[in-house]
């Protein structure tokens, strides 16, 4: 979500996957049972684990979107979706356009995605720190993608 999501996308901040069905009961009280709810992820196996799990806690209108960002950038380009999707590989993220973005970097440390935004900032030293691991911070990144 930090690189890029969808017009309306409702974040979480799930900083781990395994933590999702707890998140679901606490954050999504509100939401009727009913309304629908479409989940998405990078490639779609995190958004089948996702749907599984809100089924299982009774919401009943629930939509994965098939393949995931990937496929949906295949289909429709970047229609309703701002920046770039984080990638599991060397080339980190691909635009709307299949393309890798070449503004986006990997701390050589931590391995979290930066912006140019944040190559900028003065916590990042090329090869030595990012502003996600300075000072022995850990990436927040790495675990909300796992």
């Amino acid at each position: 979500v930090r690189l890029g999501t969808f017009d309306n996308a409702v974040d979480l901040n799930i900083k781990s996957f395994r933590v999702f069905p707890d998140e679901v009961k606490t954050q999504m009280q509100a939401v009727p049972k009913d309304k629908p709810i479409v989940m998405f992820c990078t490639g779609g196996v995190r958004c089948e684990k996702a749907a599984y799990a809100l089924k299982h806690q009774g919401y009943n209108n629930v939509f994965q979107l098939d393949g995931g960002i990937l496929r949906y950038f295949e289909k429709c380009g970047g229609a309703h979706y701002r920046g770039d999707c984080y990638i599991y590989d060397d080339r980190v993220a691909l635009t709307p356009e299949l393309t890798k973005a070449e503004h986006i970097s990997m701390c050589f440390v931590c391995r979290s995605p930066l912006t140019q935004g944040e190559q900028a900032s003065a916590e990042y030293v090329a090869n030595v720190s990012c502003p996600y691991c300075i000072g022995g911070k850990r990436s927040d990144f790495r675990s909300q993608v796992q």
